[in-house]
């Protein structure tokens, strides 16, 4: 988290990105299948396609989710190498803690009030948010909330998918948004 909050993440921050786009859930499921059998354990197709899914094809939720299961069945490797429904169900737990952690939590760090409310306000909408319709539910008019749709575009929380619409750039953001609103908003 140093590195996160740290100096260096104006270093971070100005260094090139790579857009990555969702991995395919079945080359996910292939991947890890491969990977639990390289270390000698195995898993039911069912429960593959349960962690895949999890993972939204998000390369990093791929390498948390794939990791946590896996440590989790290798606890209890000498009495069995089959990975347990319960090993799924913790170790997609885990991952998704350790996600909201360093990943969720850096992204509104550092954000204003205006920002959250701008995000809480998206949180109402299933995919794409309409930038009118944020505003409104803020109160206020689409051109008083441009700065702060251009700051977190510019910041990657957000993205514009078309014309006027918005979209959260951070897989699962807004249930992480939704779950922890009273805790965020306390904050400021």
């Amino acid at each position: 988290m140093d590195l996160i909050n740290g100096k260096a993440l104006t270093f971070l921050r100005r260094a090139l990105s790579e857009d990555l786009a969702p991995i395919n859930q079945v080359e996910v499921a292939l991947s890890m299948g491969d990977s639990f059998v390289a270390t000698g354990l195995t898993i039911e197709d069912d429960l593959l396609s349960r962690a895949a899914k999890a993972t939204k094809g998000y390369a990093y939720l791929v390498q948390l989710v794939g990791y946590s299961i896996w440590q989790r069945a290798n606890l209890h490797r000498a009495k069995s190498a089959i990975v347990s429904e319960g090993d799924v169900t913790e170790g997609i737990a885990l991952a998704e803690a350790r996600f909201h952690d360093v990943v969720h939590e850096p992204a509104i760090s550092g954000l204003g009030l205006n920002d959250i409310k701008y995000l809480l306000a998206m949180c109402e909408d299933k995919q794409q948010s309409k930038s009118s319709e944020i505003a409104k539910r803020m109160g206020k008019k689409t051109n008083e909330v441009s700065s702060i749709r251009a700051k977190l575009l510019q910041r990657e929380v957000i993205q514009a998918p078309q014309r006027g619409y918005v979209q959260f750039a951070v897989p699962d953001l807004d249930i992480y948004l939704r779950e922890n609103a009273a805790e965020i908003l306390e904050r400021f």
